[in-house]
């Protein structure tokens, strides 16, 4: 049976994507990002936020989609809460806020479109695995990491 979800919309590439509010602290415009060079592609970089440490995470490359472009001073993204740690989800746009109704992991917008609900701590849980491999992204997200 769907329920109803109150959301985020957002872009990545030509993707849109949606994540539940009760997961966003805020949405911000990234200051100076900070590359790591062992880090696998789902992780883009570090920057500090409010004087702390915020991984800046790919989304496409946590959900199997191409990897996005490297995050930058004046990217966008939606800092989300998830099992006690905080990170930024490097956005190309935010589109609006909505209650939107949700089936099988995904929610359909006024449009009819259908986008795919993020599961914040799947894909966290993604990312600390591939940091805890020490492996570069190439396969796939894994099941659930998107839913």
């Amino acid at each position: 049976m769907p329920e109803l979800r109150n959301v985020i919309v957002f872009a990545v590439g030509a993707a849109r994507y949606a994540v539940e509010l009760r997961w966003v602290r805020e949405v911000v415009t990234l200051g100076f990002v900070t590359a790591v060079p062992t880090a696998p592609h789902a992780v883009g970089g570090v920057c500090n936020l409010h004087g702390t440490i915020l991984p800046v995470l790919d989304v496409g490359a946590l959900v199997d989609e191409p990897v996005g472009p490297a995050p930058r001073q004046g990217d966008g993204a939606i800092v989300i809460e998830a099992d006690g740690m905080l990170c930024g989800l490097r956005v190309d746009q935010v589109d609006h806020v909505a209650s939107l109704l949700e089936d099988g992991g995904a929610v359909v917008d006024a449009a009819g479109r259908p986008l795919t609900l993020l599961d914040p701590q799947r894909l966290l849980r993604r990312a600390l695995e591939l940091v805890g491999s020490g492996q570069e992204l190439d396969g796939p997200a894994g099941p659930g990491a998107a839913g």
